[in-house]
């Protein structure tokens, strides 16, 4: 396993996140939950430092990320919440 794998997960992440915060014109995000398959192979230390290095300096920088193991392949990001 290796972190280019998280960082690349990391970053579509931060792209939906990114609309998302456009789309509803959220001013900070709080907290992100990701739905994430037992067969992803996904290290939740290394998406997490990921995700942190790509979203420093925006509005979900400080957000809590929540990941939610589940059955199969799946990879969701499950719900987005903020002021």
């Amino acid at each position: 396993m290796t972190v280019v794998h998280e960082a690349s997960i990391a970053s579509e992440i931060y792209d939906i996140v990114k609309e998302n915060i456009k789309n509803y014109k959220i001013k900070w995000v709080t907290l992100i939950i990701i739905n994430v398959g037992n067969f992803n192979g996904i290290n939740e230390e290394s998406l997490k430092f990921a995700f942190r290095a790509i979203s420093k300096g925006s509005k979900c920088e400080n957000a809590k990320i929540i990941m939610v193991p589940v059955q199969g392949f799946e990879l969701l990001v499950e719900r987005i919440e903020g002021e």
